[in-house]
């Protein structure tokens, strides 16, 4: 209902005046940034504990590995001011609890695929692997970007009405308020959400980076602008839009690259395990939009359910990832299923898909 309440302003404060805008502010230019730093001290924070987070579980597979424990995992989760956890849909929080008891069992241990599955442990690219294939800190990750980032960005975009609250949507979003689409020369980088986005956008381009980073300014600017409350509220609109593409575009490189390993002839283990931590991201990315709110994401819960059962991962206890690894041939073919379902939801060309499987 929210998405419609944001619409429906926009058409209301649009039709005022004969159907003229009552905005005269120009509302393109750069991003006012003037006061971003002092705004966004708890949104930065966030970040670094995620961050932490996620290093945590990865570095038990590192050379050398750096061995934890759970109630170091929960003090990563929970600590800080807003912690992880806080802003985590409390629903997410069993599969939360699931990867990390899976990192501390997989610790000390080598992973092989196998049918049926043995035991978690070390693969192949150093990062932590539940018995069934899956890689818990990449699964970890890529479903916190959906069951808390945009979560919370979702739930803040109603309330963005002030230049501080637009500044911390952008920092959650993992931009620098300078948005530089090349950030290789840049002391700011993109990070989370908006460093996936810059990677799905082509340099000197257009794409999803550019259409938030103009969307952001667009609302940035309009707010406080005489009669500039309907720009705001399709700008933030587009926000809204373009974040969730940034997720499944991503989810949709992912599933390509795991198709190409995949599909190789050549593929040894080392290959293959590749191909189980691309899989990794794509099923952690559907799985985290399915604790968004319903009326705020495109796919449906029946759609998440349907992509998350052909992909082999409908929850990490019943998951049989590990069979893209053992099978032979490997079941391709789902994966192209799930790539064309999402093409079909979102209405993606085939130019489109072309350029999503691209890294720039």
């Amino acid at each position: 209902m929210e998405r419609l309440t944001l619409v429906s302003m926009a058409v209301l404060s649009l039709g005022c005046g004969q159907g003229a805008s009552q905005c005269k502010a120009n509302l393109t230019g750069s991003y006012p940034s003037e006061r971003f730093v002092e705004a966004t001290q708890n949104e930065r924070a966030l970040n670094a504990r995620f961050e932490a987070l996620i290093a945590a579980m990865e570095d038990t597979a590192a050379d050398p590995p750096v061995l934890t424990t759970r109630a170091a995992l929960d003090t990563l989760f929970t600590s800080g001011t807003p912690s992880v956890s806080s802003l985590t849909s409390p629903a997410f929080v069993p599969t939360m609890n699931e990867l990390f008891d899976g990192v501390v069992a997989a610790q000390g241990k080598t992973f092989v695929a196998s049918t049926p599955p043995t035991s978690g442990g070390r693969g192949a690219a150093k990062k932590p692997f539940s018995e069934r294939g899956v890689n818990l800190a990449e699964y970890a990750e890529k479903g916190l970007f959906g069951a808390m980032v945009f979560k919370e960005a979702v739930a803040r975009l109603p309330k963005a009405t002030t230049p501080e609250t637009i500044d911390q949507l952008v920092a959650l979003y993992g931009a620098p308020p300078t948005f530089p689409l090349d950030d290789s020369t840049s002391a700011e980088k993109n990070v989370f959400t908006a460093g996936y986005a810059k990677r799905r956008t082509p340099p000197g381009g257009t794409g999803v980076y550019t259409a938030l980073r103009d969307a952001f300014t667009t609302a940035r600017l309009a707010v406080g602008a005489p009669g500039c409350d309907a720009e705001r509220e399709a700008a933030l609109e587009t926000v809204q839009r373009e974040w969730e593409k940034v997720l499944v575009i991503t989810t949709i490189y992912y599933l390509n690259a795991a198709q190409v390993k995949l599909e190789d002839g050549s593929a040894d283990a080392t290959k293959k395990l590749g191909a189980l931590g691309n899989l990794s991201e794509a099923v952690g990315f559907l799985n985290g939009l399915r604790f968004v709110p319903a009326e705020r994401r495109t796919l449906t819960d029946g759609d998440l359910e349907a992509l998350l059962t052909t992909l082999k991962t409908p929850s990490l206890a019943t998951s049989s990832l590990h069979r893209y690894a053992t099978d032979v041939p490997a079941d391709t073919q789902s994966l192209v299923n799930a790539k064309t379902m999402l093409q079909a939801r979102y209405g993606f060309t085939t130019d489109e898909m072309a350029k999503f499987v691209t890294a720039f």
